[in-house]
């Protein structure tokens, strides 16, 4: 018998890529048979999507009051109408819990409701002397914006009132349109920005825990000894990072298509999808460097769901920059996060989305030193 000789690795770019192909295949085998590290990029994006959308995407805020009515006249009656009447293109802006003073007394002191108006006993006589009644209101002050709004909603039903009962006296009048066509629903908002959220989530949680994963199951000193460069298994890991982000992506994508309504128009499809490409790129390299640092699952998986959790509601994924505190927005000119939110937003969302060019350069850049600070750590550890 002829003695057999080792098989020498093919060199080349052809080598490369079989390397490449073989850690990416690896790590692709053992995230499909670990349940925890399949489901837990999936989770945080899919459980802020369920939990804020429902809660804060569907319908309009009908609060609960309680209306007391004292009068017993013809303008007492009507303005008691108006506020329940009181509505946004959406829902009823009020929802008449009690009409018992007792009662109302004891559910606005419990936080059972969010306001308590009473009409006084002269309503009529004061509006018929041409005088202003004086209502008599009690909120349920724990949370001082809503408190604000419930306080603008009868002041909004002040004006419509005065409006019907004397045209023409009110120096100003408000015409409101709280919806138009092309409005993006809270609910579609929220189902996209959960989406942008999987797209880095899902690769860089990935790349951690696949990176990780060497160090947890003493494969590493294979990798140390096996004759293939670094630069190889640092591509083979960031490929299948970011394979398994996508399908992250994708299933966060089909929640969000069929329960919150999001349909992006299709020629901004693959300016969207050039910018969530590089995102993961860059992302997976970012999870590299972290898994190569920490090498512990147990503590890559919750700094990471827990930092993309916090950077949904901080960086505009909950609501857009705009609305957030001043000192949040200054803040966020430091977070990359921040960007890939607003960025994908407006691409998906505005009339007229910025020019795709500087947009994707930027996302290249940050690609480009995402695999940098991965290639440099994992090569650091190895």
């Amino acid at each position: 018998m002829r003695p057999t000789t080792p098989r020498r690795p093919r060199r080349g770019w052809r080598g490369h890529v079989e390397r490449v192909g073989a850690v990416a295949r690896k790590d692709l085998r053992q995230w499909a048979r670990d349940r925890q590290a399949l489901a837990g990029p999936m989770l945080i994006p899919l459980v802020l999507m369920l939990l804020c959308g429902i809660l804060f995407g569907f319908g309009g805020d009908e609060w609960n009051i309680g209306l007391i009515n004292e009068g017993e006249g013809p303008h007492a009656a009507a303005f008691e109408a108006e506020i329940r009447d009181l509505r946004s293109n959406i829902s009823p802006y009020f929802r008449v819990v009690t009409t018992d003073a007792d009662e109302a007394e004891r559910l606005v002191a419990a936080g059972r409701l969010h306001l308590v108006v009473t009409v006084p006993a002269d309503f009529d006589e004061r509006i018929e002397t041409g005088q202003r009644p004086v209502l008599r209101t009690r909120t349920y002050n724990i949370n001082t914006d809503m408190m604000k709004n419930a306080r603008l909603r009868l002041t909004r039903a002040i004006q419509d009132y005065a409006a019907a009962q004397a045209p023409g006296a009110a120096p100003v009048t408000v015409t409101q349109e709280t919806t138009r066509p092309d409005d993006v629903w809270r609910r579609t908002f929220i189902g996209h920005s959960a989406v942008i959220l999987a797209v880095m989530v899902g690769s860089a949680l990935n790349a951690a825990i696949m990176t990780a994963r060497e160090w947890e199951h003493r494969t590493v000193k294979e990798i140390r000894l096996a004759p293939r460069p670094v630069g190889d298994v640092t591509a083979g890991t960031l490929l299948a990072a970011v394979i398994a982000g996508g399908i992250n992506t994708l299933v966060a994508l089909a929640v969000a298509a069929a329960v919150f309504g999001v349909r992006v128009p299709v020629g901004r499809l693959p300016v969207l999808a050039g910018v969530a490409a590089l995102t993961a790129l860059a992302c997976a390299g970012i999870g590299v460097a972290i898994g190569a640092w920490l090498r512990d699952y147990r503590t890559v998986q919750p700094l990471l769901m827990i930092t993309f959790a916090g950077s949904f509601f901080a960086s505009g994924g909950f609501s857009s920059l705009a609305t957030l505190p001043r000192a949040v927005q200054v803040l966020d000119r430091f977070w990359p996060p921040a960007y890939v939110f607003e960025t994908m937003q407006a691409q998906a969302w505005m009339t007229e989305p910025p020019s795709a060019a500087p947009v994707l350069a930027g996302c290249a850049a940050a690609a480009a030193v995402g695999v940098g600070v991965g290639a440099w750590a994992l090569n650091r550890r190895l």
